[in-house]
Protein backbone atom coordinates (compact mmCIF):
# COMPACT_ATOMS: atom_id res chain seq x y z
CA UNK A 1 0.00 0.00 0.00
CA UNK A 2 1.36 3.24 -1.03
CA UNK A 3 0.14 6.84 0.40
CA UNK A 4 1.89 10.45 -1.03
CA UNK A 5 1.55 13.14 0.42
CA UNK A 6 3.24 16.61 -0.56
CA UNK A 7 5.53 18.35 1.45
CA UNK A 8 5.00 21.82 -0.93
CA UNK A 9 3.42 24.28 1.18
CA UNK A 10 0.11 25.42 -0.25
CA UNK A 11 0.39 29.12 0.81
CA UNK A 12 1.12 31.40 -2.47
CA UNK A 13 4.21 32.74 -4.19
CA UNK A 14 4.40 36.63 -4.38
CA UNK A 15 2.59 37.59 -7.73
CA UNK A 16 4.40 36.47 -10.20
CA UNK A 17 2.61 38.82 -12.80
CA UNK A 18 3.73 41.84 -11.43
CA UNK A 19 5.62 43.21 -14.48
CA UNK A 20 5.98 40.16 -15.65
CA UNK A 21 6.93 38.91 -19.31
CA UNK A 22 4.86 36.17 -20.68
CA UNK A 23 5.42 33.94 -23.83
CA UNK A 24 2.48 31.98 -24.86
CA UNK A 25 2.85 29.77 -28.19
CA UNK A 26 -0.56 28.71 -29.71
CA UNK A 27 -1.77 32.27 -28.51
CA UNK A 28 -3.89 32.35 -31.92
CA UNK A 29 -5.49 29.25 -31.34
CA UNK A 30 -8.55 28.86 -29.29
CA UNK A 31 -7.39 28.33 -25.84
CA UNK A 32 -4.56 30.12 -26.35
CA UNK A 33 -6.78 33.42 -27.33
CA UNK A 34 -8.90 33.08 -24.45
CA UNK A 35 -5.59 32.59 -22.16
CA UNK A 36 -4.23 36.29 -23.76
CA UNK A 37 -7.41 37.91 -23.43
CA UNK A 38 -7.93 37.51 -19.64
CA UNK A 39 -4.17 38.13 -18.52
CA UNK A 40 -4.67 41.62 -20.59
CA UNK A 41 -8.60 41.76 -18.99
CA UNK A 42 -7.68 40.98 -15.53
CA UNK A 43 -3.85 41.24 -15.11
CA UNK A 44 -3.18 44.78 -15.69
CA UNK A 45 0.26 44.67 -13.58
CA UNK A 46 2.02 42.17 -16.58
CA UNK A 47 4.51 44.60 -18.57
CA UNK A 48 4.59 42.49 -21.47
CA UNK A 49 3.30 39.75 -23.40
CA UNK A 50 4.70 37.87 -26.34
CA UNK A 51 3.56 35.83 -29.23
CA UNK A 52 4.68 33.80 -32.08
CA UNK A 53 2.93 34.12 -35.62
CA UNK A 54 4.04 32.74 -38.86
CA UNK A 55 3.37 33.81 -42.58
CA UNK A 56 0.32 32.10 -43.98
CA UNK A 57 -1.19 32.12 -47.48
CA UNK A 58 0.78 34.79 -49.06
CA UNK A 59 0.00 37.36 -45.75
CA UNK A 60 3.47 38.17 -43.56
CA UNK A 61 3.51 38.05 -40.19
CA UNK A 62 3.05 41.62 -39.56
CA UNK A 63 -0.03 41.72 -41.74
CA UNK A 64 -1.57 38.73 -39.21
CA UNK A 65 -0.76 40.33 -36.04
CA UNK A 66 -2.63 43.67 -37.04
CA UNK A 67 -5.42 41.78 -38.15
CA UNK A 68 -5.63 39.35 -35.08
CA UNK A 69 -5.59 42.91 -32.90
CA UNK A 70 -8.72 43.29 -34.87
CA UNK A 71 -10.59 39.64 -33.20
CA UNK A 72 -13.76 39.78 -32.09
CA UNK A 73 -12.59 38.48 -28.77
CA UNK A 74 -10.59 41.66 -27.70
CA UNK A 75 -13.76 44.23 -28.40
CA UNK A 76 -14.56 44.65 -24.34
CA UNK A 77 -11.16 45.25 -24.53
CA UNK A 78 -11.08 47.86 -27.16
CA UNK A 79 -13.97 49.37 -24.94
CA UNK A 80 -12.71 49.54 -21.66
CA UNK A 81 -9.20 49.24 -21.93
CA UNK A 82 -7.85 49.81 -25.32
CA UNK A 83 -3.89 50.63 -23.94
CA UNK A 84 -3.31 47.43 -22.68
CA UNK A 85 -3.61 45.42 -26.42
CA UNK A 86 -0.39 47.53 -26.83
CA UNK A 87 1.41 45.14 -24.41
CA UNK A 88 0.74 42.71 -26.95
CA UNK A 89 4.47 41.82 -29.35
CA UNK A 90 5.06 39.46 -31.23
CA UNK A 91 8.12 37.27 -33.65
CA UNK A 92 7.45 36.09 -36.67
CA UNK A 93 8.47 32.81 -36.61
CA UNK A 94 7.26 28.99 -37.02
CA UNK A 95 6.65 26.48 -34.17
CA UNK A 96 7.93 24.00 -36.37
CA UNK A 97 11.22 25.17 -37.61
CA UNK A 98 14.48 25.00 -35.39
CA UNK A 99 14.67 27.97 -33.03
CA UNK A 100 11.16 28.60 -33.47
CA UNK A 101 12.64 30.33 -36.47
CA UNK A 102 13.68 33.26 -34.55
CA UNK A 103 16.41 35.57 -35.92
CA UNK A 104 19.32 35.51 -33.30
CA UNK A 105 18.56 38.89 -31.99
CA UNK A 106 14.51 38.10 -31.29
CA UNK A 107 15.66 35.41 -29.76
CA UNK A 108 18.32 36.89 -27.80
CA UNK A 109 15.29 39.14 -26.66
CA UNK A 110 12.99 36.77 -25.88
CA UNK A 111 15.74 34.57 -23.75
CA UNK A 112 16.51 37.71 -21.43
CA UNK A 113 13.26 38.78 -20.84
CA UNK A 114 10.77 36.22 -20.51
CA UNK A 115 9.88 35.15 -16.81
CA UNK A 116 6.63 33.03 -17.83
CA UNK A 117 5.73 30.54 -20.77
CA UNK A 118 2.57 28.95 -21.60
CA UNK A 119 3.08 26.67 -24.22
CA UNK A 120 -0.29 25.55 -25.45
CA UNK A 121 1.08 25.17 -29.47
CA UNK A 122 -0.37 21.83 -30.85
CA UNK A 123 -2.24 20.36 -33.32
CA UNK A 124 -5.36 18.49 -32.36
CA UNK A 125 -6.33 16.57 -35.67
CA UNK A 126 -6.91 13.38 -34.78
CA UNK A 127 -6.02 12.49 -38.33
CA UNK A 128 -2.70 14.17 -38.53
CA UNK A 129 0.19 12.26 -40.10
CA UNK A 130 2.49 11.12 -37.13
CA UNK A 131 5.34 13.43 -38.65
CA UNK A 132 3.14 16.03 -38.80
CA UNK A 133 1.69 15.65 -35.15
CA UNK A 134 5.21 14.58 -33.44
CA UNK A 135 7.25 17.96 -35.06
CA UNK A 136 4.45 20.18 -33.43
CA UNK A 137 3.46 18.43 -30.86
CA UNK A 138 6.47 16.81 -29.17
CA UNK A 139 9.66 18.32 -31.11
CA UNK A 140 8.56 21.99 -30.41
CA UNK A 141 8.33 20.96 -27.17
CA UNK A 142 11.62 19.78 -26.82
CA UNK A 143 13.15 22.70 -29.13
CA UNK A 144 11.23 25.09 -26.44
CA UNK A 145 12.75 23.34 -23.23
CA UNK A 146 16.31 23.66 -24.57
CA UNK A 147 16.02 27.45 -25.45
CA UNK A 148 14.39 28.01 -21.50
CA UNK A 149 17.92 26.98 -20.18
CA UNK A 150 19.21 30.11 -21.73
CA UNK A 151 16.75 32.15 -19.71
CA UNK A 152 17.98 32.92 -16.81
CA UNK A 153 14.52 35.13 -15.67
CA UNK A 154 12.18 32.49 -16.19
CA UNK A 155 9.86 31.50 -13.06
CA UNK A 156 7.39 29.07 -14.78
CA UNK A 157 6.76 26.83 -17.58
CA UNK A 158 3.31 26.13 -18.19
CA UNK A 159 2.65 23.08 -20.72
CA UNK A 160 -0.90 22.27 -22.22
CA UNK A 161 -1.01 18.21 -22.74
CA UNK A 162 -4.89 16.49 -22.72
CA UNK A 163 -6.39 14.52 -19.92
CA UNK A 164 -6.54 11.62 -22.75
CA UNK A 165 -3.16 11.10 -23.19
CA UNK A 166 -3.22 7.97 -21.18
CA UNK A 167 -6.09 6.11 -22.83
CA UNK A 168 -4.67 2.62 -21.34
CA UNK A 169 -5.58 3.56 -18.30
CA UNK A 170 -8.88 3.87 -16.91
CA UNK A 171 -8.02 6.19 -13.58
CA UNK A 172 -5.50 8.73 -14.31
CA UNK A 173 -4.48 10.46 -11.48
CA UNK A 174 -2.89 14.01 -11.42
CA UNK A 175 0.51 12.28 -11.79
CA UNK A 176 3.46 10.90 -14.78
CA UNK A 177 2.63 7.95 -16.25
CA UNK A 178 5.34 5.68 -18.60
CA UNK A 179 3.90 5.68 -21.89
CA UNK A 180 2.54 2.34 -23.37
CA UNK A 181 3.85 1.05 -25.21
CA UNK A 182 7.07 2.43 -23.45
CA UNK A 183 9.12 4.56 -25.88
CA UNK A 184 12.22 6.31 -25.09
CA UNK A 185 11.60 9.93 -26.20
CA UNK A 186 14.80 10.74 -27.28
CA UNK A 187 15.01 8.13 -29.61
CA UNK A 188 11.22 9.05 -30.59
CA UNK A 189 12.63 12.54 -31.72
CA UNK A 190 15.31 11.20 -33.35
CA UNK A 191 13.49 8.77 -35.39
CA UNK A 192 11.05 11.97 -36.33
CA UNK A 193 14.30 13.64 -37.94
CA UNK A 194 16.03 10.88 -39.67
CA UNK A 195 13.47 8.41 -41.02
CA UNK A 196 11.48 9.71 -44.20
CA UNK A 197 7.76 10.83 -44.22
CA UNK A 198 6.24 8.53 -45.44
CA UNK A 199 7.70 5.48 -43.83
CA UNK A 200 7.27 7.37 -40.58
CA UNK A 201 3.43 7.47 -41.06
CA UNK A 202 3.07 4.00 -42.43
CA UNK A 203 5.11 2.78 -39.06
CA UNK A 204 2.26 4.65 -36.83
CA UNK A 205 -0.05 2.20 -36.25
CA UNK A 206 2.41 -0.39 -35.01
CA UNK A 207 4.17 2.19 -32.44
CA UNK A 208 0.99 4.05 -31.21
CA UNK A 209 -0.18 1.27 -28.97
CA UNK A 210 -3.20 2.36 -27.17
CA UNK A 211 -3.77 5.51 -28.99
CA UNK A 212 -6.18 5.79 -31.70
CA UNK A 213 -4.55 8.90 -32.97
CA UNK A 214 -1.56 10.33 -33.29
CA UNK A 215 -2.69 13.57 -31.15
CA UNK A 216 -2.51 11.54 -28.01
CA UNK A 217 0.61 9.78 -28.63
CA UNK A 218 2.59 12.52 -29.70
CA UNK A 219 0.80 14.49 -26.94
CA UNK A 220 2.24 11.64 -24.56
CA UNK A 221 5.40 11.83 -25.64
CA UNK A 222 5.56 15.08 -25.03
CA UNK A 223 4.72 14.52 -21.17
CA UNK A 224 7.74 12.61 -21.39
CA UNK A 225 9.79 15.57 -22.55
CA UNK A 226 8.91 18.09 -19.98
CA UNK A 227 8.85 15.58 -17.25
CA UNK A 228 12.65 15.28 -17.98
CA UNK A 229 13.82 18.75 -17.33
CA UNK A 230 11.51 19.25 -13.81
CA UNK A 231 15.02 19.33 -12.06
CA UNK A 232 16.18 22.26 -14.39
CA UNK A 233 12.75 24.35 -15.28
CA UNK A 234 10.12 25.26 -12.55
CA UNK A 235 7.41 23.30 -14.89
CA UNK A 236 3.62 22.93 -14.17
CA UNK A 237 1.32 20.88 -16.67
CA UNK A 238 -2.48 21.51 -17.31
CA UNK A 239 -4.42 18.73 -18.69
CA UNK A 240 -7.88 19.69 -20.03
CA UNK A 241 -10.15 17.12 -21.44
CA UNK A 242 -12.87 18.44 -24.32
CA UNK A 243 -12.74 21.67 -24.39
CA UNK A 244 -15.74 23.83 -25.71
CA UNK A 245 -17.52 27.10 -25.30
CA UNK A 246 -16.96 29.78 -22.60
CA UNK A 247 -19.08 29.43 -19.63
CA UNK A 248 -18.81 33.63 -18.71
CA UNK A 249 -15.48 35.07 -20.19
CA UNK A 250 -14.85 36.64 -22.02
CA UNK A 251 -17.97 36.18 -23.59
CA UNK A 252 -21.11 33.69 -22.48
CA UNK A 253 -20.80 30.80 -25.12
CA UNK A 254 -17.88 32.09 -27.00
CA UNK A 255 -16.11 29.64 -29.61
CA UNK A 256 -14.09 30.29 -32.32
CA UNK A 257 -13.56 27.07 -34.00
CA UNK A 258 -15.31 23.28 -34.48
CA UNK A 259 -12.96 21.00 -33.48
CA UNK A 260 -13.57 18.55 -31.35
CA UNK A 261 -17.48 18.45 -29.92
CA UNK A 262 -18.01 22.03 -31.11
CA UNK A 263 -18.27 21.20 -34.40
CA UNK A 264 -20.71 18.03 -33.90
CA UNK A 265 -22.75 19.65 -31.77
CA UNK A 266 -23.08 22.86 -34.62
CA UNK A 267 -23.88 20.10 -37.06
CA UNK A 268 -26.42 18.51 -34.89
CA UNK A 269 -28.10 21.99 -34.94
CA UNK A 270 -28.06 21.82 -38.59
CA UNK A 271 -29.58 18.83 -38.64
CA UNK A 272 -27.06 17.44 -40.66
CA UNK A 273 -25.85 14.41 -38.42
CA UNK A 274 -28.50 11.53 -37.37
CA UNK A 275 -26.94 9.38 -35.81
CA UNK A 276 -23.68 9.10 -33.67
CA UNK A 277 -21.49 6.17 -33.07
CA UNK A 278 -20.99 5.88 -28.58
CA UNK A 279 -22.74 4.92 -25.70
CA UNK A 280 -25.27 7.13 -24.22
CA UNK A 281 -25.01 6.41 -20.82
CA UNK A 282 -21.36 7.06 -20.53
CA UNK A 283 -19.59 10.15 -18.88
CA UNK A 284 -18.94 13.12 -21.84
CA UNK A 285 -16.11 14.92 -19.47
CA UNK A 286 -16.20 18.21 -21.15
CA UNK A 287 -14.59 21.79 -20.20
CA UNK A 288 -15.33 25.00 -20.57
CA UNK A 289 -12.52 26.96 -22.25
CA UNK A 290 -12.79 29.92 -19.55
CA UNK A 291 -12.08 27.19 -16.93
CA UNK A 292 -8.95 26.10 -18.20
CA UNK A 293 -7.52 29.61 -18.69
CA UNK A 294 -7.96 30.47 -15.44
CA UNK A 295 -6.63 26.63 -14.00
CA UNK A 296 -3.83 27.71 -16.74
CA UNK A 297 -3.51 31.00 -14.77
CA UNK A 298 -3.26 29.66 -11.44
CA UNK A 299 -1.26 26.59 -12.00
CA UNK A 300 1.53 28.69 -12.43
CA UNK A 301 2.49 29.71 -9.42
CA UNK A 302 2.72 26.19 -8.40
CA UNK A 303 5.96 25.93 -10.24
CA UNK A 304 9.28 24.59 -8.61
CA UNK A 305 12.11 22.87 -9.24
CA UNK A 306 11.91 19.08 -8.76
CA UNK A 307 8.85 19.24 -6.12
CA UNK A 308 9.15 16.96 -3.80
CA UNK A 309 6.37 14.09 -2.72
CA UNK A 310 6.76 12.16 0.55
CA UNK A 311 5.76 8.89 -0.18
CA UNK A 312 4.95 6.47 2.83
CA UNK A 313 5.02 2.91 2.03
CA UNK A 314 3.55 -0.01 3.98
CA UNK A 315 3.09 -3.19 4.35
CA UNK A 316 2.35 -5.83 7.10
CA UNK A 317 5.95 -5.69 8.72
CA UNK A 318 7.26 -2.31 8.40
CA UNK A 319 6.23 1.04 7.55
CA UNK A 320 8.88 3.38 5.84
CA UNK A 321 9.31 6.79 4.27
CA UNK A 322 10.74 7.44 0.75
CA UNK A 323 11.14 10.61 -1.21
CA UNK A 324 10.53 11.28 -4.97
CA UNK A 325 10.98 14.22 -7.18
CA UNK A 326 7.70 14.84 -9.16
CA UNK A 327 5.98 17.52 -11.10
CA UNK A 328 2.81 19.43 -10.33
CA UNK A 329 -0.09 18.74 -12.68
CA UNK A 330 -3.48 19.32 -12.79
CA UNK A 331 -6.73 17.57 -14.41
CA UNK A 332 -8.52 19.77 -15.72
CA UNK A 333 -11.54 17.60 -15.88
CA UNK A 334 -15.32 17.62 -14.78
CA UNK A 335 -16.21 14.26 -14.56
CA UNK A 336 -15.28 13.50 -10.76
CA UNK A 337 -16.62 17.29 -10.05
CA UNK A 338 -20.17 17.82 -12.23
CA UNK A 339 -20.21 14.70 -14.43
CA UNK A 340 -22.77 14.94 -17.53
CA UNK A 341 -23.41 11.63 -20.04
CA UNK A 342 -23.50 11.76 -23.73
CA UNK A 343 -26.74 11.36 -23.23
CA UNK A 344 -27.91 14.63 -21.48
CA UNK A 345 -25.37 16.78 -23.53
CA UNK A 346 -27.25 14.94 -26.63
CA UNK A 347 -30.45 15.87 -25.61
CA UNK A 348 -29.99 19.38 -24.13
CA UNK A 349 -27.82 20.18 -27.70
CA UNK A 350 -31.05 18.78 -29.36
CA UNK A 351 -33.60 21.35 -27.14
CA UNK A 352 -31.93 24.33 -27.60
CA UNK A 353 -30.77 24.34 -31.14
CA UNK A 354 -34.63 23.84 -31.48
CA UNK A 355 -35.23 27.01 -29.78
CA UNK A 356 -32.64 29.05 -30.99
CA UNK A 357 -32.04 27.77 -34.60
CA UNK A 358 -29.94 28.50 -36.97
CA UNK A 359 -31.01 29.53 -40.41
CA UNK A 360 -28.65 27.15 -41.66
CA UNK A 361 -30.65 24.13 -40.58
CA UNK A 362 -30.94 21.37 -43.58
CA UNK A 363 -32.90 19.30 -41.06
CA UNK A 364 -34.67 18.93 -38.36
CA UNK A 365 -32.01 18.63 -35.37
CA UNK A 366 -32.37 15.05 -34.08
CA UNK A 367 -30.22 11.76 -33.69
CA UNK A 368 -29.15 8.64 -31.26
CA UNK A 369 -26.77 7.40 -29.94
CA UNK A 370 -25.53 3.64 -31.48
CA UNK A 371 -23.22 1.39 -30.11
CA UNK A 372 -23.08 -1.27 -32.89
CA UNK A 373 -20.92 0.25 -35.46
CA UNK A 374 -23.19 -1.86 -38.51
CA UNK A 375 -26.48 -0.09 -36.88
CA UNK A 376 -24.77 3.28 -37.46
CA UNK A 377 -23.47 3.04 -40.85
CA UNK A 378 -26.68 2.14 -41.65
CA UNK A 379 -28.40 4.61 -40.01
CA UNK A 380 -25.92 6.83 -41.48
CA UNK A 381 -26.35 5.84 -44.89
CA UNK A 382 -30.48 6.28 -45.04
CA UNK A 383 -30.82 9.41 -42.84
CA UNK A 384 -27.62 10.90 -43.44
CA UNK A 385 -26.21 10.49 -46.92
CA UNK A 386 -29.40 9.39 -48.73
CA UNK A 387 -31.07 12.89 -48.05
CA UNK A 388 -27.81 14.73 -48.64
CA UNK A 389 -27.68 13.32 -52.18
CA UNK A 390 -31.32 14.07 -52.86
CA UNK A 391 -30.76 17.76 -51.60
CA UNK A 392 -27.41 17.75 -53.87
CA UNK A 393 -29.58 16.59 -56.99
CA UNK A 394 -32.35 19.43 -56.29
CA UNK A 395 -29.55 21.81 -56.16
CA UNK A 396 -27.88 20.96 -59.43
CA UNK A 397 -31.24 20.02 -61.48
CA UNK A 398 -32.63 24.02 -60.18
CA UNK A 399 -29.58 25.46 -60.45
CA UNK A 400 -29.77 26.93 -57.23
CA UNK A 401 -26.72 29.14 -55.95
CA UNK A 402 -26.22 26.69 -52.97
CA UNK A 403 -23.12 24.73 -51.65
CA UNK A 404 -23.58 21.21 -51.77
CA UNK A 405 -23.93 19.44 -48.89
CA UNK A 406 -22.93 15.55 -49.65
CA UNK A 407 -19.20 16.97 -48.90
CA UNK A 408 -19.92 18.27 -45.38
CA UNK A 409 -21.93 15.30 -44.40
CA UNK A 410 -18.64 13.30 -45.35
CA UNK A 411 -16.71 15.44 -43.74
CA UNK A 412 -18.40 15.26 -40.49
CA UNK A 413 -19.09 11.86 -40.58
CA UNK A 414 -15.34 11.16 -40.14
CA UNK A 415 -14.66 13.67 -37.74
CA UNK A 416 -17.43 11.40 -35.79
CA UNK A 417 -15.92 8.52 -36.43
CA UNK A 418 -12.61 10.31 -35.26
CA UNK A 419 -14.43 10.78 -32.15
CA UNK A 420 -16.51 7.54 -31.61
CA UNK A 421 -13.04 6.39 -29.40
CA UNK A 422 -14.19 9.04 -26.98
CA UNK A 423 -17.61 8.08 -26.89
CA UNK A 424 -17.13 4.64 -26.41
CA UNK A 425 -14.97 4.62 -23.56
CA UNK A 426 -15.04 6.11 -20.16
CA UNK A 427 -11.95 7.11 -17.73
CA UNK A 428 -11.94 8.31 -14.28
CA UNK A 429 -9.68 11.54 -14.08
CA UNK A 430 -8.79 12.56 -10.38
CA UNK A 431 -8.82 16.16 -9.45
CA UNK A 432 -7.38 17.14 -6.40
CA UNK A 433 -5.83 20.10 -7.97
CA UNK A 434 -9.19 21.69 -7.59
CA UNK A 435 -8.63 22.33 -4.00
CA UNK A 436 -5.58 24.17 -4.61
CA UNK A 437 -7.37 26.45 -6.82
CA UNK A 438 -10.04 27.10 -4.09
CA UNK A 439 -7.93 27.72 -1.69
CA UNK A 440 -5.80 30.30 -4.05
CA UNK A 441 -9.62 32.20 -4.89
CA UNK A 442 -10.58 32.32 -1.72
CA UNK A 443 -7.43 33.79 -0.05
CA UNK A 444 -7.36 36.60 -2.20
CA UNK A 445 -3.88 35.41 -4.33
CA UNK A 446 -6.93 35.84 -7.45
CA UNK A 447 -10.22 36.67 -6.71
CA UNK A 448 -10.68 37.72 -10.41
CA UNK A 449 -11.25 33.89 -11.23
CA UNK A 450 -13.19 31.45 -10.51
CA UNK A 451 -13.10 27.58 -10.66
CA UNK A 452 -17.29 26.80 -9.19
CA UNK A 453 -17.20 23.62 -11.70
CA UNK A 454 -19.23 21.93 -9.10
CA UNK A 455 -22.33 24.52 -9.85
CA UNK A 456 -22.07 24.53 -13.38
CA UNK A 457 -26.09 24.03 -14.63
CA UNK A 458 -25.52 22.20 -17.65
CA UNK A 459 -28.98 23.13 -19.13
CA UNK A 460 -27.74 26.66 -18.83
CA UNK A 461 -24.17 25.79 -20.40
CA UNK A 462 -25.83 24.30 -23.56
CA UNK A 463 -27.78 26.83 -23.65
CA UNK A 464 -25.38 29.61 -23.90
CA UNK A 465 -23.00 27.29 -25.88
CA UNK A 466 -25.61 26.79 -28.83
CA UNK A 467 -26.08 30.56 -28.84
CA UNK A 468 -22.56 31.13 -29.08
CA UNK A 469 -22.22 29.02 -32.33
CA UNK A 470 -24.98 30.77 -34.05
CA UNK A 471 -23.26 34.25 -32.89
CA UNK A 472 -20.06 33.39 -33.43
CA UNK A 473 -19.37 30.72 -36.02
CA UNK A 474 -22.51 31.21 -38.23
CA UNK A 475 -22.57 35.12 -37.45
CA UNK A 476 -26.44 35.22 -37.18
CA UNK A 477 -28.36 36.75 -33.86
CA UNK A 478 -30.02 34.53 -31.79
CA UNK A 479 -33.27 35.35 -30.72
CA UNK A 480 -36.36 32.55 -29.48
CA UNK A 481 -38.48 34.53 -32.65
CA UNK A 482 -34.91 33.98 -35.16
CA UNK A 483 -35.81 31.69 -37.74
CA UNK A 484 -38.90 30.51 -36.44
CA UNK A 485 -40.99 29.83 -39.85
CA UNK A 486 -37.77 28.58 -41.40
CA UNK A 487 -37.81 25.82 -38.87
CA UNK A 488 -41.45 25.29 -38.82
CA UNK A 489 -40.96 23.87 -42.59
CA UNK A 490 -37.98 22.00 -41.72
CA UNK A 491 -40.01 20.24 -39.08
CA UNK A 492 -42.90 19.34 -41.30
CA UNK A 493 -40.70 18.54 -44.34
CA UNK A 494 -38.97 16.24 -41.32
CA UNK A 495 -42.45 14.72 -40.08
CA UNK A 496 -43.46 13.74 -44.21
CA UNK A 497 -40.39 12.54 -45.06
CA UNK A 498 -40.56 10.01 -42.41
CA UNK A 499 -44.42 9.15 -43.34
CA UNK A 500 -43.02 8.73 -46.67
CA UNK A 501 -39.85 6.38 -46.28
CA UNK A 502 -42.11 4.11 -43.75
CA UNK A 503 -45.14 3.85 -46.18
CA UNK A 504 -42.24 3.19 -48.91
CA UNK A 505 -41.28 0.37 -46.59
CA UNK A 506 -44.31 -0.86 -45.69
CA UNK A 507 -44.92 -1.54 -49.58
CA UNK A 508 -42.32 -3.05 -50.24
CA UNK A 509 -42.77 -5.60 -47.84
CA UNK A 510 -46.07 -5.60 -48.84
CA UNK A 511 -44.85 -7.24 -52.19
Amino acid sequence: MCQSMEIVSTEPKMDLYREAIVFITGATGFVGKALLEKLLWSFPQIKRIYMLIRPKGGITAEQRFQNFLQNGIFERLRSSYPERLKKIAFFPGNIEDDNFGLNELDRLELCAQVNIIFHSAATVRFNECLKVAARVNSVATYNLLEMCKEMPQLKSFLYVSTAYCNPGRKYVDERIYPTLPPVDWLQFLTCTKKIPDEYLNRMADYIKGPHVNTYTFTKSIAEQIVNSYKDLIPIVIVRPSIVTAAYKEPYPGWIDNIQAISGIMMEIGKGGISSILGDKNLICDIIPVDFVVNAMIMMVHKAQLGRWVKLLMRNVFFSIFIFRCSISISNATSGVTNPISWQRLGQLTMKWSRIYPTKRMIMFPNFKYRRSALKHEVAVWLLHFVPAILMDLSTLVLKKKKRLVTPIASKFRQACLAGSFFSLNEWIFKNRSRYYFKDLIENGTFPMLYWNLDELNYDDYVRRHMIGINKYLHREKSTINANKMHVTRVYWFWIFAHIFFYMLVAYVLML
